[in-house]
């Protein structure tokens, strides 16, 4: 498919521009052709990654002294994006669940793993791995959008999902959905869980925003940056954050909470504030005892969250 869709767009290209030599190729040719085409800043930059790619092969056995494109900018997309996805809350992602019946492996698999539709259509079972200590499914470079191997961590639902789910004897070549959703019994689905396509900023929620919900709950559960960009096998960490992540639905407020007072004397106490449902130790040693709490040797309140043996838990 990677083949196909380079060799289209290079063809298009030398038809459409009317390269019929590599001296035709020219920045004011092409960048004339690009001026009348009304297609998406996406994918008109695709175009010159394509016949960059083969005037660069060129240049590199000496068969053209310089790529003439290599000046040329892309086509600035941030906020002309035709195509906006958003993540979807937890509240709608359990409503969907719930009326999608025999779909719901597929968008389960999905949320949890962040794989895209064509890499959910190509898993066989022998892809999956639900015995061993850690349960992953390894998706191969033969299906990845980046075609590499990838080992693809299994969440404790998605291992219960897929063992109810799974053939008592699976041939090696079965694929684990025999079925992925339609665009349209998607939006089926969508609309019986009462969540509407696109929202009032005109963000729509298809099925590769799924994909958008995954990496946008990574980073919701403090998952590491560095950890989220692997997970969601990126290349460059911006994608993951800037992209991938919905800024919408990160909990800015709680942080702007975590902040400590410059107006007030000591520490900032706020409703994050990290000893919580503690009994809190005065300065003079007394303790205010809280229900829950256990008593420590020496008389005084532990807290079971933060302290271990005898250490008391002290604000």
């Amino acid at each position: 498919m990677y083949v196909y869709n380079v060799e289209k767009l290079v063809s298009r290209l030398i038809k459409e521009c009317g390269w019929k030599r590599l001296t035709d190729v020219t920045p004011d040719s092409f960048q004339t052709w690009r001026g009348d085409q009304k297609k998406a800043p996406k994918t008109l930059n695709e175009y010159p990654a394509s016949i960059n790619a083969m005037l660069n092969w060129l240049v590199r056995t000496h068969r053209l002294l310089s790529n003439p494109l290599v000046a040329v900018k892309q086509v600035e997309e941030r906020g002309r994006e035709r195509r906006k996805r958003r993540a979807s809350t937890e509240e709608q992602l359990r409503r969907l669940l719930s009326v999608s019946g025999r779909r719901r492996p597929v968008y389960l698999f999905a949320l949890h793993t962040g794989l895209r539709r064509a890499e959910i259509e190509a898993l066989l079972w022998s892809d999956v791995f639900l015995d061993v200590p850690k349960p992953y499914v390894l998706a191969r470079a033969s299906t990845t959008k980046n075609h590499l191997d990838a080992k693809i961590w299994l969440h404790g639902d998605l291992v219960e999902v897929l063992r109810e789910i799974r053939p008592r004897d699976p041939a090696l070549d079965e694929r684990v959905f025999s079925r992925v959703p339609s665009m349209y019994m998607f939006k089926k689905d969508l609309a019986a869980a009462g969540i509407p396509y696109k929202d009032a900023l005109g963000r729509q929620a298809d099925f590769h925003s799924l994909r958008h919900t995954f990496g946008t709950n990574l980073s919701k559960a403090g998952v590491l940056p560095r950890v989220a960009m692997e997970l969601m096998r990126h290349s460059d960490l911006r994608l993951t954050m800037k992209v991938y992540t919905d800024a919408n639905m990160l909990p800015g407020a709680e942080g702007i909470e975590r902040l400590p007072s410059l107006i007030k004397e000591g520490p900032h106490a706020g409703p994050h504030d990290l000893v919580t449902d503690c009994h809190r130790v005065s300065l003079d040693g007394t303790t205010s005892h809280k229900p829950g709490t256990a008593e420590g040797p020496d008389g005084q309140g532990v807290c079971h969250d933060l302290a271990r043996s005898d250490t008391k838990c002290r604000k």
